[in-house]
């Protein structure tokens, strides 16, 4: 798609008011650059992560939705976090919150228990911990319908390619994990209010715009002195399936990276495609205490430093935990 494509799409699928809301992220985005690159971190991370919904009326109360947890995006900022980076989360209101996961994910019982406790638990102990420490250098922006998604991923993609100059120096990663819808109605066919219950419904959809070309366009395009990845992630069900649109975004989107994953184990492996290594893709599978999005982080760290020393470049990056 091209540029004013997209453009034309958002102005017949955000009334103003609503662009205005969403278009407040960019000087809080900014802010939040400023003071991370003050302060000092490692890199600063943009992520998506959870699902995209898709309204059937004006007045919403119906919605399709592709729908994700956002549990890989969450551990992948507490692991980012923790190697002292700092992280802008783009985040559906609905998917599960770094930190905050661990209590969300509690039975009725384990909850009010914890609150009866004299003491918390370990885990959750760690949890407060870990945010307290951190929540100086995450930033979480939150979405809920796709239309808003692909605006805010487009408008904070250019914020932080052209106008946070203040990052200029500073190691970058995009990590595009949110489950885009592909299908939407535009604004001009919804209903406008409340749909009747009837005999049946039939809705014509439409196909969403694809704007990785974009995104990467801007992300790659950006005079920088540090390195700036683009890391994709695709999931499917099929394992000959899997590699072969793994390999067609890496080419069609210049995807620095693309992370593939089975539905059936993504918990448990993912293979890393490298652009220039397509065919010699890296397994990384979960040890026994630990997580498959601490292995993808210290992977893609690895590959970062690597970057620099081949460089020149003189800025730190450590990759470590504190």
């Amino acid at each position: 798609m091209s540029a004013e494509g997209l453009s034309r799409f958002f102005t017949e699928n955000l009334t103003e008011e609503g662009r205005s809301d969403l278009n407040q992220w960019e000087a809080k985005t900014l802010e939040f650059a400023q003071r991370v690159n003050r302060d000092g971190c490692e890199g600063v991370a943009f992520i998506t992560s959870g699902g995209t919904a898709v309204p059937l009326e004006v007045h919403a109360v119906r919605f399709v939705t592709n729908f994700s947890s956002g549990g890989r995006g969450a551990v992948l900022v507490e692991e980012l976090l923790a190697r002292g980076w700092a992280c802008i989360l783009l985040r559906s209101k609905t998917s599960q919150l770094p930190f905050r996961r661990l209590i969300d994910n509690m039975t009725t019982e384990q909850f009010f228990a914890e609150l009866n406790a004299p003491q918390k638990s370990c885990d959750v102990s760690a949890a407060i911990e870990a945010y307290t420490k951190y929540k100086s250098r995450f930033l979480e922006i939150p979405y809920y319908t796709v239309v808003e998604y692909l605006y805010l991923f487009s408008l904070l993609t250019g914020t932080l390619s052209h106008r946070a100059e203040c990052l200029r120096q500073t190691p970058m990663m995009l990590l595009a994990a949110a489950a885009v819808s592909d299908y939407y109605i535009p604004e001009s066919r919804l209903s406008h209010h409340k749909m009747s219950g009837g005999d049946g419904l039939t809705i014509q959809f439409n196909n969403v715009p694809k704007i990785l070309d974009l995104i990467s366009e801007e992300w790659h395009g950006s005079s920088r002195a540090a390195p700036r990845y683009l890391i994709t992630f695709k999931l499917e069900t099929e394992e000959e399936q899997l590699k072969a649109k793994a390999l067609r975004n890496l080419g069609l989107y210049r995807c620095d990276a693309v992370v593939a994953n089975m539905l059936q184990n993504y918990r448990e492996r993912v293979l890393v495609f490298w652009n220039g290594e397509e065919q010699n893709p890296t397994l990384l599978h979960r040890s026994p205490n630990g997580s498959v999005e601490s292995l993808m982080i210290d992977h893609v760290l690895q590959r970062i430093k690597n970057h620099a020393k081949g460089c020149g470049m003189q800025y730190k990056l450590e990759g470590r935990r504190r």
